[in-house]
This record gives C-alpha cells, sequence and structure tokens, in this order.
C-alpha cells in the first residue's frame, strides 16, 4: 500500500508539475510579442528623449547668455530740469504776428504786390472795415484779390487800427497778442509790444527796416519773415 501511495503521489506531482508548466508557456509571451513590445517601448524612449531635448532648448533660448550679448549701453543722462523750464518757457512764449494794415481803396498795383509779399511772408491783410458800407462789396474786392494771389489771406478789424495806433495804409506792424479786448493804443507801443512803420512801400523794404529795431527780439522775428518773403534759408 505504501509504494501505491508513494508512486501515485509521484503522480499527483508530476501532474501538478506538468500543469505549472502548461500554464506558466500559456502566460509568458512568444517572441513575435516579445520584439513587438521592444519596439513599442524604444519608440516611446526616442519620443520621451526628442521631448526632453526640446524643453531644454527652449529654455537656453529663453536665458540669454549674458557674455554672448557684450557691454551694455551707458545709461542715458538724466534730463536737466533747467533745460525742460526753459524750452516749456519757449513754447509757452506767445508768437509775434505781422500785419499790414491796408485799405481796398489803395491803387491796385500795390495792394497786388503787398498781397503776394503777404502770402510768402505768413502776414495778415487787415482792413478797417467794409467798403460802402457793403459786405458783399467787400468780400468780391478781397476775393478779386485772393484769386490772384492764393496765399493772401483778408480780416476786418477796427480794433488793431486803434491798438496800433494807425491812422495810414500802408502800415506794416509786428506785435505780440495782448489781452482779449485790449486796445491800448501809443500805450501799446510804450509797453514795446509791437514795432511798426508805414509808407508805400513793398513788404520786403519794411521788414529790412524793423529788422534794424533797438529791440534785439523783434529784429529778430523781422529777419525770420524777410528769409519768407525772399525765400532764402
Amino acid at each position: 500500500m505504501r509504494s501505491i501511495k508513494r508512486t501515485g503521489c509521484a503522480l499527483g506531482m508530476v501532474l501538478i508539475t506538468a500543469a505549472a508548466t502548461t500554464v506558466m508557456a500559456q502566460q509568458l509571451p512568444n517572441d513575435d510579442v516579445i520584439a513587438r513590445e521592444a519596439i513599442k517601448q524604444a519608440a516611446r524612449s526616442a519620443s520621451t528623449i526628442e521631448k526632453a531635448d526640446r524643453q531644454s532648448r527652449q529654455l537656453r533660448q529663453a536665458v540669454p547668455d549674458v557674455g554672448a550679448v557684450g557691454p551694455l549701453p551707458a545709461p542715458l543722462p538724466a534730463p536737466d530740469p533747467s533745460d525742460i523750464a526753459k524750452r516749456y518757457g519757449a513754447a509757452q512764449q506767445p508768437q509775434a504776428a505781422l500785419f499790414v494794415l491796408v485799405s481796398l481803396s489803395m491803387p491796385p498795383a500795390s495792394l497786388d504786390r503787398l498781397a503776394a509779399q503777404a502770402g510768402k511772408a505768413g502776414a495778415t491783410l487787415v482792413l478797417r472795415g467794409v467798403v460802402d458800407g457793403s459786405l458783399t462789396k467787400t468780400a468780391e474786392m478781397t476775393a478779386a484779390v485772393i484769386r490772384q494771389h492764393p496765399g493772401a489771406q483778408f480780416q476786418i478789424d477796427p480794433t488793431l487800427f486803434r491798438r496800433f495806433n494807425v491812422d495810414q495804409v500802408p502800415t506794416f506792424v509786428l506785435a505780440t497778442p495782448t489781452a482779449r479786448g485790449q486796445t491800448c493804443g501809443k500805450d501799446c507801443d510804450a509797453q514795446g509790444t509791437f514795432v511798426r512803420v508805414s509808407g508805400d512801400v513793398t513788404l520786403d523794404y519794411a521788414l529790412e527796416h524793423l529788422a534794424r529795431q533797438a529791440n534785439p527780439r523783434f529784429a529778430r522775428l523781422a529777419e525770420q519773415r524777410l528769409k519768407q518773403v525772399r525765400g532764402t534759408p
């Protein structure tokens, strides 16, 4: 009986071992499966390595190489407050205007000559009032002059005749602005707010005279306008 039992036991162990081997054989992948899996792993590894390399390059680009850039430019000097104040003050100073006080009763040749030069110099032709009490007639006459000299411009302003104390035409005036409505007459001349010259002369001749004024500011402004009339730099 013992021999049969031992034989049976041995046979059982052989059967168990064979079954386990069969199960293990069934669980282990074959060579094709292993090869395919190896290919997949290699592809995933290559993708991971490429991604890491790309991120590394981006990081290197984001961080500048200070040594390769070279020396930094010197900082700009701080602005000078006094220089800023001077420039601001110059911008706020009123600019002088150039007026040619005229009448439409002047000889046409004289008026045409002044209109042509006034356009070049940026001067304004000023009338005391309307002709024969008619605004329409005045507009027609000034329009005829402007058609011949498109750069000319007229305005009707009797207050300028009072401010500059003008009693004959043409009168040429370089003037700084005054308070609105101020008509100081001869007092303006005493305050140094304008310079003027009268006579049946050309605008460039009048500006030459004004450029010789004792007031250096008005002399400089007259020279600038004279250059505009003559087209010189």
